[in-house]
């Protein structure tokens, strides 16, 4: 197979290290043209040069025609792995070593740091170290709640799309362009103080010898907004476990069940009542949720149903408000004990209790940056769709989600019907895309087709898996592979979610099983962020896991050490 795709990027001369590490956890699969332009490598690359350009980078160290940080080959979103480095190479108090452990994991496969010529500019360390101290000594972060506000307006005054011309449907899209802009740039900054301060708790626990302690100490933090979904669906799980009706009604399939309930009684009222209040809150969300033609809750509802069938089936100790509550415990516990050990001095003492704050602000801040994004991209998915089932009723697009494969600067032209043979094709040889295993990183030129066929991992006949720990404590249970947050058969409370990587449309996963293991992931993913919410043990950067632990093997997983240890089939 060829490895090409028409809106593919030449490696950067300057900054030559590219890796999929973090940013597949965010686009797992090939980026559609219209994503492309609309989301990270048009309009976010926009916000990412404001961020980083007061923060590691001047711009002219940027090759001429390339973006960044995030650029595509092969159809793949790929981060760029020299550019990323420099928040370690050119601060007073990181490494380049430990941005890939925050970011990207323990992959011992990553290349090491090649130097570049600014990495002692004083001026750009100074304003790195001060961009750093800032965050370090933050109590609050106001510019998120500004964004969510301006989102939140955005959509309620989203205009009634099914009366809308075509020129105000792309005018809608476009609209939403540079809003995703502003808000990329602040979840940029977000991100990398979320790393910071949460590194500096890391490194005091590692340094004390209590490995484990600052997992806990950032566990059950409130406000996490990946999380809140969770909380919701449990809830509409209750009304279903509570009624015999309802029951019922889920016991019948899927298939058919939202027309079903609403010729049921009063449950079936007050569930139809939740759930639309659910989607109305969270119905951008969904697998691959930054992908303009993924499916979301909105717009497949039954995707929600599918997992409230799921949680129906959990017990009730396994409420994820009590679970974030006794992790919330656990983290004033952790904190204690770290306090202790630090009282007697001054500087490490007043440095976990900064850190502690700042990491308390940072990482829901992050969390709901991404939350808020995906409410950007939802609004321009949904203009695109009216607009490509418009295109397609008459001919104009051979069918309606062609509309994904034009650029931002081709949607006239669609408009006018020039693009439907162009679009059919297009269309065809992305789907084939999916077929390539991406590599996880190349420097300076990209791998031919050998690279791209993946070399899927047997089942492992060591019985234990090394990753990284991302939620401390242990769980043993019955390993579930699964893939698909939107087909979780076979996953029952209680079983260790394994899977090769997660968005936040994983979330409700996380409330039945017992632990989760993921196969790529740092301390900041998604897998981590949410599991510490929840207090459940998490594994993360367990390379190969999904293929090497056979599905139903009981395991223990300790997230305090990254292990995950088969036991037995």
């Amino acid at each position: 197979m060829t490895v090409g795709w028409f809106m593919d990027d030449e490696p950067s001369p300057s900054f030559p290290i590219y890796t999929r590490g973090n940013v597949g956890e965010v686009f797992p699969d090939p980026v559609s043209p219209l994503t492309a332009d609309h989301t990270w490598h048009g309009a976010g690359d926009v916000g990412m040069r404001d961020f980083m350009s007061r923060f590691t980078i001047d711009l002219d160290e940027i090759d001429d025609g390339h973006k960044v940080l995030f650029e595509i080959f092969g159809g793949y979103m790929f981060l760029n792995l020299s550019v990323a480095r420099l928040m370690g190479a050119r601060s007073s108090g990181m490494t380049p070593e430990l941005v890939d452990m925050g970011f990207f994991g323990s992959q011992s496969s990553l290349p090491t740091y090649v130097p570049s010529p600014k990495d002692d500019d004083p001026t750009i360390v100074a304003r790195v170290d001060g961009l750093m101290f800032s965050w370090m000594t933050a109590t609050e972060c106001p510019a998120i709640g500004e964004h969510v506000v301006e989102v939140d307006a955005l959509v309620a005054a989203r205009p009634d799309l099914g009366t809308a011309s075509e020129a105000e449907l792309v005018a809608r899209m476009r609209e939403m362009m540079p809003v995703f802009a502003r808000v990329f740039a602040t979840h940029g900054e977000v991100s990398a103080a979320a790393s910071v301060t949460m590194g500096a708790i890391t490194a005091m626990a590692l340094g004390l010898g209590k490995p484990g302690l600052d997992l806990r100490i950032t566990g059950g933090l409130g406000g996490v907004a990946s999380a809140a979904p969770s909380f919701g669906m449990w809830d509409l799980s209750r009304l279903v476990a509570g009624s015999d009706e309802l029951t019922a009604a889920f016991d019948d399939g899927i298939d058919g069940l939202h027309d079903r309930l609403t010729g049921l009684g009063e449950p079936a009222v007050d569930f139809l009542a939740g759930l639309d209040a659910l989607l109305a809150e969270h119905g951008s969300r969904g697998p691959n949720e930054w992908e303009l033609r993924s499916p979301t809750w909105g717009t497949h509802p039954d995707l929600v149903l599918t997992l409230v069938d799921l949680i129906r089936l959990s017990d009730d100790t396994d409420d994820p408000r009590a679970r974030h509550e006794a992790a919330r415990a656990q983290a004033d516990e952790a904190l204690a004990v770290l306090r202790g050990m630090v009282a007697g001095d001054e500087t490490q003492a007043g440095t976990l209790e900064i850190a502690k704050t700042a990491s308390s602000v940072f990482i829901p801040a992050r969390e709901q940056a991404k939350a808020t994004i995906v409410k950007v991209i939802h609004e321009a998915r949904l203009a695109a769709l009216e607009f490509g089932r418009r295109l397609a009723a008459d001919g104009r697009l051979a069918e309606a989600g062609h509309v994904f494969m034009l650029r931002d600067t081709e949607l006239e032209s669609a408009m006018a019907g020039e693009l439907a043979d162009e679009a059919a094709g297009r269309e065809a040889t992305y789907l084939s895309l999916f077929d390539l295993t991406p590599p996880y990183w190349f420097a300076g030129e990209v791998p031919g087709a050998d690279a791209w066929q993946g070399n899927e991992a047997p089942a492992s006949t060591r019985r234990i898996v090394q990753g990284m720990g991302g939620s401390a404590g242990t769980a043993t249970g019955r390993a579930r592979i699964i893939t698909d947050p939107s087909d979780p058969s076979g996953l029952e409370p209680g079983d260790i979610l394994v899977a090769p990587i997660t968005d936040p449309s994983w979330t409700p996963l996380f409330v039945p099983a017992a632990g989760v293991v993921v196969d790529v992931g740092g301390t900041m993913s998604h897998a981590v962020i949410v599991s510490r919410e929840l207090g459940i043990p998490c594994v993360v950067s367990a390379t190969g896991a999904s293929t090497r632990i056979p599905d139903g093997a009981q395991v223990r997983v300790n997230g305090d050490t990254g292990t995950v240890t088969i036991l037995g089939d």
